[in-house]
This record gives structure tokens, C-alpha cells and sequence, in this order.
């Protein structure tokens, strides 16, 4: 005989019941200075956290509201538990690691965000989603950090943190497209312009991932997040490589998305340009030519548009975004000192080699936006 739906949620209630008191036990230990016991409390709470999303289903069968605030003091206690482990750092060390203080500000800001969105779908006679794999993921994520952080695992600590921040952030980023992609919303953005926007997103993340340490000079900066840094790069050309794949093939190509890739590039490249001036890896004069470059374009693409026409990209341009990409990727690459001692005499001539790759992205640069001037001269002849 199968059970009653009220019986299933009662069994699902009672659990996430027990799994806060769990977490409360956690800070108990904390502030008591077990921070073994606290760790095998938190690989209880793991434990009955997957039991709870993947064999009790919780959140197909739990109603709105109260789905809802057995997150909110899910969210809560969770909070409370990174919060304590910063305290406890900030008090035996007198200074805590700045990106544990930052994951508790994403946790928190993410738990306000979610909650007024929520209440806000709610009131609209809508049904909340299901959490998605990117939100299981990050809470199981959080939970792992805090072990690791409980235990002064300093080799892990770093990476398992900046892993649940990215993973919160992907989480937020999909709730987010489910609730604009409903046309009662707004007008859903194809996937292509999705990733477009994503490296206007991302790219202020980049500046903190590359001044983490807040020392100008890069080779100071750590390992993991040199190593974020090549990654979010490597993101930037793909989701710049798909973009327009995708629109094509999905018959998604837009206006929109005609100007907003261009945009998104010279977005995300200027501001690894700015990045690069501030560690020594470019001079002023050639990110200043390069930003003039793109400024003329895009000045003579405005002209363009008031006269109703649409500028179409070069060959020489679709070149120029390429070797920038891979010229700031053989920048940071070389900028990572385990790559850098695997090249024989790299080491060397790695001194001069940052300008050297900056000064032939600043000529093809140049050299693109004078064939742009050239092939538009019909416009030009408009206004002048």
C-alpha cells in the first residue's frame, strides 16, 4: 500500500528537522574548540543533505511555502556555520583568509536574493522551480568546504571555496534564466546571447580572481587562482567561438546579438589589457593604441546604425579577437611558474616576453582597424 502524500511529507519534514539540528550541533562544536567533532557532524549533515535531495525528493513533494523556509533555515544555518569558522580563524590568527570572508558575503547575499525571488514568484500564483544540478551541487559543495575548513586542510581550502563560489554563482545564473525565459517575465534571450552576456558577467570575477592577492605584481599572485585565471580566459574564446556557431545553427541570429558580441569582447580583452598594465606585462601606449582602435570601430558602427545600416565583421577583425585571445593565454600561461619551468630557456627571456606578445596583438590590432576604416569608406563619405 503506498503512503499518503501527507505521510511522505511529514517523513521529509522531520528529516530536514533533524538535519538543522545537526548543523546546530556543528556550531556548538565550533565555538567549543572540537573542531573534529564539528567536521564528523558535518559529514553527517552531507550525508542526510543528499538523502534529503536525491532519495526523499523533498522538493517535488513539499509544498511552496514550506519548501521555501526549510530552505531559508537551511540556507541559515549553513551560513552560521562558515560565519563561525571565520570567527574562529579571525580570532586565533587575526587575519582570516579574505576568500573565506567573501564565500559567507555570496552565501548570504545568495540566500537574500533567493528568498525575496522566491516570494516574489510565489505571489505571482507561480510554482516555484525544483532545485536544479547546479544548486544540489553547490550546497554539497558549501557542506565539503566546511570540512575542509573544520580539519585546516590549507592545501584544499582555497580551491573547495572558489569551487562553491563558482558553482553558487552558475546556481544563481540558472534561476535567474528560468524566471526570465517565462514570457510573462520577459522576452527570453537566445542561448547564443546568453553566453555573449556571460563574459560581460564574468568579467568583473575576472579583476578579483586576478588581484586576489592585492599585490599589482601577478607572479606574487597564488597558483589556483593563476590557474582560474587561464580557465576564465579559455571560457571567454569558447563561449566567444560558440556564440555565433549557435546562432547560426539555432537560426537565432538577432540585431541584439550583432552588437552585443563585439561589445562582450572588447569588454573582457580591455580589461585583461588594463590588468596586464597594472602588473607590468603591457605598456600604457600600447593598450592605449589598442583602445583607440576599438573605440574608432565602434564610433564608425554607431554611424553606421544611424544611417540604418549594419557594419558586418571582417575577416581581419574575427583575426584580431583570435590572436588576442591567444596571445593573452600565452601570456598567462607563461605567467604560471611550473608551465614556465617545463620550456627550456624560457626563463630567460620571460622578462621581455609579455610586451613582446602585447606588441603584435597592438599591430594586427591596428592593422584590422585600418582595413575597417578602408572597407567603410561609403559611410564615412555620409558624414564627412
Amino acid at each position: 500500500m503506498s503512503e499518503k502524500p501527507s505521510e511522505v511529507r511529514l517523513r521529509t519534514r522531520i528529516w530536514s528537522v533533524l538535519r538543522a539540528l545537526v548543523f546546530v550541533c556543528v556550531i556548538f562544536f565550533i565555538w567549543n574548540g572540537m573542531a573534529k567533532t564539528a567536521a564528523a557532524f558535518v559529514l553527517v549533515a552531507l550525508v542526510m543533505g543528499w538523502v534529503n535531495l536525491y532519495q526523499l525528493r523533498s522538493q517535488e513533494i513539499e509544498k511552496p511555502y514550506y519548501r521555501l523556509w526549510l530552505n531559508v533555515v537551511d540556507g541559515l544555518l549553513s551560513f552560521a556555520v562558515m560565519m563561525s569558522i571565520f570567527i574562529r580563524d579571525l580570532y586565533h590568527s587575526e587575519s582570516a583568509e579574505k576568500i573565506l570572508a567573501v564565500g559567507c558575503a555570496i552565501l548570504l547575499a545568495r540566500l537574500i536574493a533567493h528568498t525575496l525571488f522566491s516570494l516574489g514568484v510565489l505571489r505571482e500564483g507561480k510554482k516555484l522551480p525544483q532545485k536544479r544540478r547546479w544548486s544540489k551541487l553547490a550546497n554539497i559543495a558549501t557542506t565539503v568546504t566546511m570540512g575542509v575548513y573544520l580539519l585546516d586542510l590549507e592545501d584544499y581550502q582555497q580551491i573547495c571555496m572558489v569551487a562553491t563560489i563558482l558553482l553558487i554563482l552558475a546556481s544563481t545564473v540558472a534561476y535567474a534564466y528560468w524566471y526570465y525565459r517565462d514570457p510573462a517575465h520577459r522576452k527570453p534571450l537566445s542561448i547564443a546571447s546568453q553566453l555573449t552576456m556571460s563574459r560581460i558577467v564574468l568579467t568583473p570575477f575576472f579583476l578579483w580572481v586576478f588581484f586576489y592577492d592585492n599585490d599589482l605584481d601577478y607572479s606574487n599572485n597564488s597558483i589556483v587562482f593563476k590557474v582560474l585565471s587561464l580557465i576564465m580566459v579559455l571560457g571567454f574564446m569558447l563561449t566567444d567561438f560558440l556564440d555565433g556557431k549557435l546562432a547560426r545553427a539555432m537560426g537565432e541570429v538577432s540585431t541584439l546579438g550583432k552588437y552585443l558580441d563585439p561589445f562582450s569582447d572588447k569588454i573582457s580583452n580591455m580589461t585583461i589589457f588594463m590588468c596586464f598594465i597594472a602588473t607590468g606585462y603591457a605598456p600604457v601606449w600600447m593598450v592605449a593604441l589598442i583602445y583607440f582602435r576599438e573605440s574608432s570601430v565602434e564610433t564608425l558602427r554607431t554611424l553606421a546604425a544611424s544611417e540604418g545600416l549594419i557594419m558586418p565583421a571582417r575577416k581581419s577583425g574575427k583575426w584580431k579577437t583570435a590572436l588576442q585571445g591567444i596571445g593573452i593565454v600565452m601570456i598567462l600561461l607563461g605567467a604560471i611558474d611550473p608551465v614556465r619551468a617545463l620550456i627550456p630557456g624560457f626563463e630567460s627571456i620571460w622578462n621581455v616576453f609579455p610586451q613582446a606578445v602585447m606588441g603584435v596583438i597592438t599591430g594586427i590590432t591596428i592593422i584590422s582597424g585600418i582595413d575597417y576604416f578602408v572597407s567603410s569608406k561609403h559611410i564615412l563619405k555620409k558624414f564627412v
